[in-house]
């Protein structure tokens, strides 16, 4: 295995290519959150092959969790000797501060089928499902359409904020135009966090979000990341930003919407106008994180597949 270091951006095109070579509908395997969270989650990846390994460390940088294994070609013929490999490597050896590395191995946020590989292959020492982290996955024809009874309250949202500014106006992410989301970031933030500015996960996501766009050219050319941003009266009020997951998923990375016009329906207008320019099959709206109103709000958009993750804890040695 090569040697364990945070994801960089010009490695971007080898992981968007295992990304659609493996047709991911997780969006903890996307290609652009593998670089934009790796920070956040103190994140290393490696490489053996076609192999690709992600890992998670502690605050004293010993491993506290491993991603599931992929190939980079989408060949699954040889899982097994790739876990194996991982498990043999980061077994068994001293860490940081000399602390034996443990001879349990975790996988996070794995899906039923990586469980079920791991259970057929390896004693299972405990198996956590992981509600907060399930991916919400809609049929992107439903969330630009909006289609029947089932969706007539987001139909008579959306018409109430067009009844109350007419004006209002549409336009997709560019070059030319990203200034205006960060404008549009800088006072969702002031919004959010008010005088005390210590919420760390916002600061946090404020970091990432800038990243993302620093980068969008690279982010754009390799994994399609595009976007889009709502105006009234030619003020900018909301923005979103995705890339392409996969070939039949697009993955909404951020949505925000300043606080006077998502009460009057901003978030579902954006949500609509934009789902009407996406192209796959299926758009995943990431995690609720265990957030009630924000569970509450994905579920109302009846996804097509709820997509649970798991926590896995095998026996190494």
């Amino acid at each position: 295995m090569s040697i364990w270091h945070t994801a960089k951006i010009e490695e971007l095109p080898v992981l968007q290519k295992c990304a659609m070579n493996n047709g991911f509908l997780a969006n903890n395997y996307s290609a652009v959150n593998t670089i934009l969270y790796s920070k956040k989650y103190k994140a290393l990846i490696s490489f053996s092959d076609e192999w690709f390994f992600e890992k998670y460390c502690d605050d004293d940088d010993n491993t506290a969790a491993f991603s599931f294994p992929h190939n980079i070609n989408g060949n699954k013929d040889n899982l097994k000797a790739a876990l194996d490999e991982l498990i043999h490597t980061e077994t068994g050896k001293s860490g940081k501060n000399n602390i034996t590395k443990p001879v349990t191995c975790i996988f996070k946020n794995i899906t039923a089928p990586e469980k079920d590989f791991l259970s057929t292959h390896f004693e299972i020492q405990k198996i956590e499902l992981t509600p907060a982290y399930s991916d919400y996955i809609y049929l992107t024809e439903n969330l630009s359409s909006l289609p029947g009874a089932t969706y007539s309250k987001k139909r008579n949202h959306i018409n109430q904020f067009k009844k109350k500014h007419p004006d209002f106006s549409f336009e997709l992410l560019d070059s030319h135009n990203i200034s205006i989301v960060n404008n549009i970031e800088e006072k969702w933030f002031l919004e959010n966090t008010g005088s005390s500015n210590i919420d760390i996960d916002l600061h946090q996501e404020r970091e990432i979000i800038t990243n993302a766009l620093n980068n969008f050219e690279a982010f754009s050319a390799q994994a399609q990341m595009r976007g889009g941003i709502l105006f009234v009266n030619i003020q900018p009020v909301a923005f979103c930003l995705s890339s392409l997951l996969s070939p039949l998923v697009t993955d909404i990375h951020f949505e925000k919407c300043l606080a006077d016009f998502a009460k009057d329906g901003g978030y579902a207008v954006i949500n609509n106008e934009y789902a009407k320019t996406i192209s796959t099959k299926y758009i995943n709206r990431e995690e609720d994180l265990g957030i009630e109103g924000l569970r509450k709000a994905k579920r109302s958009y009846y996804p097509e597949i709820i997509l649970e993750k798991f926590d896995v804890e095998i026996k190494c040695l």
